[in-house]
């Protein structure tokens, strides 16, 4: 099979990222042919901006890749920006199925993750225009921009452009609601669910530390206040990896609090090295997470998360199974559950770790992701066909 994924790479590499260059090599180990149609953010301008609603250049870019790989099927990711919607009509022109991956909520509300100051946001679920979310500037806080992004939508919404689309992919089951739920139930016999995987990465001379982590983004929706504050002047030990607007409170409070250390951003090795040798993962996130790498990372090393019951995460971390559960936003909750989890005989915990590496094999191993990604490709590609 011939195989073009589009995807629009971030100024600093994200979970999308890495999903797209994970998927590309678990298609080519299974022997298809893979090309990519890269575009990128990385020399933003107002130019991209204002051809957001369609970008000649990228259209013409896409028909030429196309006409020049003959693919028997487009995976696209992220069209924000560099892209734009146009590649699909690039897509349409040459007959050409189409398979895209909705990894956030770009199309359902210009803030992209339903979060917006500090709180989920939902008024763009309603029908009709989005103007709560353009009078409250959920876009970096610009109206002018936010209105852009939504004006986009709104066109391309009133256009039927994302019908072009044979089988859009979400990465759980919460994410399905929503957009079942909003205008998208136009497209409701289009949607269908399937995870993102990770590679299984171990390591020799394993050494048991007696310490919780975190990595990602220091923002807001990601619950780091939440997190520093269940971890705050307690006697268990936490490390905070990656970087962001709130590494100033991240440092602060290491100051004040020295079982917590904050070690800034680390290579993908590093990283994986400090998540294998921890008790267990915290993923305190305040925002309806589409999915969580790391949480698929955690699991493939065995070990258990200690997670907000919000959103997808609820469905991917099941509590005094694979881990443990406890309210978004609630510190309080999270360092009784931090503390039971440290009170937990070598038994129970044993069976955390196995019951987390057995998540991993069944749902997020790439063995189980290729089966259910190549399933999705055949079955649009001879629907596509049937139908023209």
């Amino acid at each position: 099979m011939r195989i073009l994924v589009i995807h629009t790479f971030y100024k600093l590499q994200g979970g999308e990222d890495v999903v797209v260059e994970n998927e590309m090599k678990l298609l080519r180990e299974n022997g298809h042919q893979v090309e990519l149609l890269k575009f990128d953010n990385s020399n933003f301008s107002f130019i991209k901006l204002i051809l957001m609603p369609f970008n000649l250049f990228a259209y013409f870019k896409t028909k030429k890749f196309i006409r020049h790989f003959k693919p028997n099927i487009i995976h696209i990711h992220n069209l924000h920006f560099g892209a734009s919607l146009s590649v699909l009509y690039a897509a349409k022109n040459l007959q050409i199925p189409v398979v895209m991956t909705l990894h956030n909520y770009r199309f359902l509300c210009p803030s992209g993750s339903l979060y917006f100051n500090g709180e989920l946001f939902i008024d763009s679920l309603q029908p009709g225009f989005p103007w709560s979310a353009v009078k409250k500037g959920v876009y970096k806080n610009s109206k002018i921009l936010t209105f852009w992004l939504a004006l986009s939508n709104y066109f391309h919404r009133k256009i039927n452009t994302l019908n072009i689309v044979d089988k859009f992919i979400l990465l759980g089951k919460h994410s399905l609601h929503l957009f079942s739920e909003s205008h998208f139930k136009a497209f409701k016999d289009k949607l269908i669910v399937k995870p993102n995987f990770t590679y299984l990465k171990t390591f020799e001379n394993k050494i048991p530390n007696k310490y919780f982590i975190f990595i990602g983004r220091l923002t807001a929706e990601k619950g780091i206040n939440t997190l520093l504050q269940a971890f705050s002047y307690q006697p268990i030990n936490l490390k905070i990896i990656g970087s962001g607007p709130l590494e100033y409170v991240v440092s602060d409070t290491c100051e004040k609090s020295k079982n917590i250390e904050y070690l800034g951003q680390k290579s993908s090795t590093e990283v994986s090295k400090l998540l294998e040798n921890a008790e267990a993962l915290i993923f305190p996130s305040e925002w309806y997470e589409t999915f969580g790498m790391v949480l698929s990372e955690s699991f493939s090393k065995g070990i258990p998360v200690i997670a907000s019951e919000l959103g997808d995460i609820k469905n991917i971390v099941l509590n005094n199974q694979n881990g443990l559960t406890f309210e978004a936003g609630n510190y309080r909750d999270l360092r009784e559950k931090i503390s039971y989890f440290d009170g937990l005989s070598l038994v129970k915990k044993s069976s955390l770790k196995k019951l987390a590496l057995e998540t991993y094999n069944n749902k997020f191993s790439p063995k189980a992701n290729y089966e259910e990604l190549h399933s999705i490709y055949k079955q649009v590609i001879s629907t596509h066909f049937y139908l023209q």
